[in-house]
């Protein structure tokens, strides 16, 4: 299955497990299971000293506080941008292998390895944050990211690489525009610098597509004023 599960140490997440409610059970009062006593006559009885009673510290109020707040939770904005960050990291994970495994140009090989190796450590590092927000992800990119993949798959061996080349640049944008659109208007801080964070790493990757296209010779690539992707 092209988009199984990555173990979570590479950074695929999939329904996010909470804790399980704590179920508190009350013990029965001591006076419960006294048996009972015949009653008999009150004899003298010496007064006993009788210790005061222990008292237990009070609790300290900022425990108590931190106790009662609930979790964090994401705003819709913020969740929407971990779900669609955490498909496009699928996506190119998946991209990275088929290109690894049909293209025989080194640079595109290395292309894919670098997409492999950021995109799963960026996805590490998502899924921890969505976990703490308690933020569904979905367990496999969208309908369309699958389709591209599938294209790449069937793609013959002297047209896959450009059409990499051209199909991961068009990503890439769609990339830096969702985090860029994360960084100036998202409201939740981890979020925010989860986006910021991967902004120069997508850009170096669409540097590195670039750099490839005009190696081979694409049209709009072939010297520094070419085509932006």
């Amino acid at each position: 299955m092209l988009f199984r599960r990555i173990p979570v140490a590479f950074g695929v997440a999939g329904l996010l497990a909470l804790p399980a409610a704590q179920t508190f059970l009350t013990a029965a009062p001591a006076w419960a299971d006294t048996p009972t006593v015949p009653a008999v006559a009150p004899a003298a009885v010496a007064p006993v000293a009788v210790a005061p009673a222990a008292v237990a510290p009070a609790a300290d109020p900022a425990a108590v506080s931190a106790l009662a707040e609930p979790a964090a939770v994401a705003s819709g904005p913020d969740a929407e941008f971990l779900q669609a960050a955490h498909q496009a990291n699928l996506a190119e994970i998946a991209a990275g292998r088929i290109a690894w495994t049909k293209s025989s140009n080194p640079g595109i090989k290395s292309l894919a390895a670098s997409f492999m190796r950021d995109h799963i450590r960026m996805d590490a590092e998502l899924y921890q944050t969505a976990r703490k927000l308690r933020v569904f992800l979905p367990g496999t990119p969208t309908v369309e990211q699958q389709a591209l993949a599938e294209r790449y798959t069937i793609a013959g061996p002297d047209t896959f690489d450009e059409y990499f080349i051209s199909t991961q640049l068009a990503a890439h944008r769609a990339a830096l525009k969702l985090t860029g659109e994360e960084s100036d208007k998202g409201s939740a801080a981890p979020v925010k610098a989860l986006a910021e964070n991967a902004t120069p790493i997508i850009a170096r990757h669409r540097q590195m597509l670039r750099d490839a296209a005009e190696a081979l010779g694409m049209a709009g690539y072939v010297d520094a004023g070419g085509r932006r992707g």
